[in-house]
């Protein structure tokens, strides 16, 4: 997508075919799947009221893995960002994709395939990051936004006019516009809570006066990198109640959609898992997923991927205790697996 609106800056050809446009604002709302605005209708009248195309994100559904690809115009196999927590298999470490670096060399290091906001600047054409100041400095911003211009404000509200801002200049430029907040809520709240619907509506009402803001000669694209499922606690799904901690190097991936890597015998792991998940779960292999099309054979990849991956298929989410984070366990909105509700998400161009 981030192609597409740099090509249209530049008057290019482009895989969303948008024609040429002075300046291009591409706004992500962090975890508002299709499911997720329509369902909240009531509270997103605005939004709703546009033409929305179902587009569907990568697998796994799940922030490092689309934001990289988006940044990057390539598959999380091409990156090598395969998945939210991994293993490396060439220095025996685990490493969480999003948050995890240790510095931003070693982002770069790892995630060294250019980036679009690179080829940006490179052509002349402006490239503005508007996100909340936290991510300034992160490993994921040097792994995803090299080159660009980064604009750090926490107001949600501050954050639209800051943008306007940038689109009202004379120079062409693309601005990314980054919104994660709703999908914080979603973790903690879930997506039907009052808090989820509260924030949505006044989100809403951001974008529609955003949209009154902006230049003619500029268009909008407005997208998200996944959906979101509310799970309620009796539906967790505790592998460690079958697997002990020590049958694994480590456990991984999202709570919809595990990375399993095994110490040994993993088709005995297998049996296990099948005979105790498969009701609520897909329950397979990285070769698998490779010849069913959501990866593809890549030597960048190869150091991440797992032994097995259970994929949610039910309104379940999965744990192995002596890996997850006590904070993951409370969570109510979750996502990372194949469903519709976690892989579709909008897109709806304004300006074009």
């Amino acid at each position: 997508m981030l192609i597409s609106a740099l090509a249209s800056a530049q008057g290019l050809n482009n895989p969303l075919q948008l024609p040429k446009r002075r300046s291009v604002c591409v706004l992500l709302v962090d975890g508002l799947g299709s499911s997720n605005l329509s369902s909240a209708g009531g509270h997103a009248r605005y939004l709703n009221s546009l033409k929305a195309d179902k587009i569907s994100s990568f697998y796994p559904s799940t922030t490092s893995t689309s934001l990289t690809s988006l940044a990057t115009g390539l598959s999380p196999s091409e990156t090598g960002f395969i998945g939210y927590q991994v293993f490396n298999r060439d220095t025996k470490t685990s490493l969480n994709l999003l948050s995890g670096w240790e510095s931003k060399e070693q982002a770069i290091k790892i995630q060294a395939q250019r980036t679009i906001s690179e080829t940006s600047v490179e052509a002349g054409i402006f490239f503005d990051v508007v996100s909340p100041e936290i991510y300034r400095d992160s490993g994921f911003t040097s792994a995803t936004m090299r080159g660009s211009s980064f604009h750090g404000v926490n107001d949600v509200a501050a954050r639209f006019t800051k943008a306007a801002e940038l689109l009202r200049q004379s120079s062409s430029r693309v601005v990314y516009l980054y919104v994660p907040e709703l999908d914080q809520i979603a973790h903690g709240f879930g997506s039907e809570s009052t808090k989820w619907l509260n924030a949505i509506e006044d989100l809403d009402g951001y974008i529609s006066n955003f949209v009154a803001m902006l230049p003619k000669d500029t268009g909008l694209l407005i997208t998200a990198d996944h959906g979101v499922i509310d799970v309620p606690k009796e539906n967790h799904r505790y592998i460690d109640e079958v697997l002990a901690k020590d049958c694994f190097e480590f456990v991984g991936g999202d709570t919809r959609g595990l990375f399993l890597y095994c110490k040994d015998n993993v088709e005995a792991v297998t049996e296990i898992l099948i005979k105790n998940y498969s009701h609520d779960c897909y329950i397979t292999t990285s070769a698998q997923l490779i010849e069913s099309g959501y990866w593809t054979e890549t030597e960048i990849q190869k150091r991440f991927l797992p032994d097995l991956v259970l994929l949610a298929k039910r309104n379940v989410a999965l744990f192995h205790r002596g890996f997850a984070k006590v904070k993951s366990l409370n969570m109510i909105g979750h996502h990372g697996s194949i469903t519709s509700e976690e892989l579709s998400i909008p897109l709806i161009r304004l300006g074009f």
